[in-house]
């Protein structure tokens, strides 16, 4: 069996940067969407990324 050598992708690269600005501007735009179609609210949206998140959870001090 002959291997053949993988060509290189074709296109340009992207920074590391550019591709989390990428992805935040797509999440944006599902979110806009959803809201305009009243399938959810922006509050919801916020509520179930802090759910997910685990910031809903109360940090308390406990004093000694």
């Amino acid at each position: 069996m002959i291997w053949k050598r993988k060509e290189k992708p074709k296109g340009k690269a992207i920074t590391v940067q550019q591709g989390v600005a990428a992805n935040a501007l797509t999440i944006q735009a599902i979110i806009n969407v959803l809201v305009d179609k009243k399938v959810c609210t922006r509050e919801e949206m916020l509520e179930e990324l802090k759910r997910i998140s685990g910031q809903d959870r109360a940090h308390v001090k406990v004093a000694d």
